[in-house]
């Protein structure tokens, strides 16, 4: 079971080299894979997510992706053959995709140490993927395509299963978060996405992560939302940006409650990525927790439980900043965990 206040970082890391990486990533409780996004574009959450999926027309150059119709049907058939077959060694990572994957597993695989119980993947959420593919036309979204949202959201479960297949064989759990910086947008003006949509491209998703055998799946979204809709989803984990949008997720306290009663964990992210200053320090960051807590405790949501059931990480990913600013964060993050199990007695 993960201990009160774990800390876990998001993915993305700004390194040249996996080496220091590694070296931050041992500190914390729950070691994530990092995705080397500085020493290429195909460790980015997004290129890494291609390979193995069907129907897409990929130009690295333009940078562009889109939904080929010529062929679809074949390829979309192919697809299934395959994925319901039980097959997922053909959405493993590209070799191009995984100098930090490689590493990771190296570095699990000799030290039992790092990350002894819980190793952290992530994959592309399949809300955020629909949004950035274009359909051939350039008007519409794959996501506007129900046919081809469904493929994706299966493929990316099962880019997700063949990862957490990896840590099991390491005999860790995993710990699966689909990114979903898109639904941001959701139940703006500007937004098509509909609950019932999202919630089915991720219960696609997470139910193929599932089918591989033990995992805690959650999500991680970096700026604010309708937080109703990821509490009542099947998640064990949800994961926000606790420095920016913390008061408007503790407006929903009936959700909260409900969602820790049944298990779920909130993974908070208290320390910024954007404007990270090294000038913050854990009791700052820390205090802000602490202060919503009281709001929402006199909502009716259980101290105990916000405590025994909460998680820390860096509000994002880190590949934005420079290599010392995101070693500082990371250590900032181990930093609150400690100064919040002193305060609430979960030492």
């Amino acid at each position: 079971m993960l201990a009160p206040f774990a800390t876990t970082a998001i993915g993305s890391f700004p390194y040249r080299e996996v080496g220091p990486a590694l070296r931050d990533l041992a500190a914390l409780t729950v070691p994530a894979a990092p995705q080397m996004v500085a020493s290429s574009f195909w460790e980015d959450m997004f290129w890494s997510a291609l390979d193995g999926l069907p129907a897409l027309a990929v130009d690295p150059d333009k940078r562009q992706v889109r939904v080929r119709s010529q062929g679809r049907e074949e390829e979309l058939a192919a697809f299934y053959a395959r994925f319901l077959a039980g097959e997922r060694d053909f959405l493993a990572l590209a070799p191009r995709s995984r100098l930090g994957w490689d590493a990771f597993l190296d570095r699990a695989r000799s030290d039992p140490a790092f990350g002894p119980d819980f190793l952290k993947v992530q994959i592309l959420g399949p809300v955020t993927f629909g949004q950035m593919v274009l359909l051939e036309d350039g008007q519409k979204t794959l996501g506007d395509d129900p046919e081809m949202l469904e493929a994706a959201a299966l493929a990316l479960g099962g880019k997700a299963a063949w990862a957490a297949a990896q840590v099991r064989a390491l005999g860790r759990t995993p710990v699966v978060f689909l990114d979903e910086p898109g639904l941001t947008a959701f139940g703006s003006a500007f937004s098509t996405l509909s609950a019932e949509k999202v919630l089915q491209a991720m219960d696609s998703a997470g139910a193929v992560v599932r089918q591989g055998g033990p995992a805690l799946l959650g999500a991680h979204v970096c700026g604010n939302t309708d937080w109703s809709l990821l509490l009542g989803s099947g998640l064990d984990i949800v994961n926000f940006d606790a420095f920016t949008v913390l008061e408007q997720f503790c407006l929903y306290p009936g959700p909260i409650k409900a969602f820790l009663e049944r298990g779920g964990r909130i993974a908070w992210g208290l320390v910024p990525t954007v404007g990270f200053r090294q000038d913050l320090t854990a009791g700052f960051l820390a205090g802000r927790l602490l202060d919503a807590w009281r709001g929402l405790a006199g909502q009716g949501v259980p101290w105990e439980l916000l405590a025994r059931q909460s998680l820390v990480t860096t509000a994002c990913g880190l590949g934005t900043l420079p290599e010392n600013e995101a070693s500082a964060a990371l250590a900032l993050a181990v930093e609150a965990a400690l100064y919040l199990r002193r305060e609430t007695g979960m030492c």
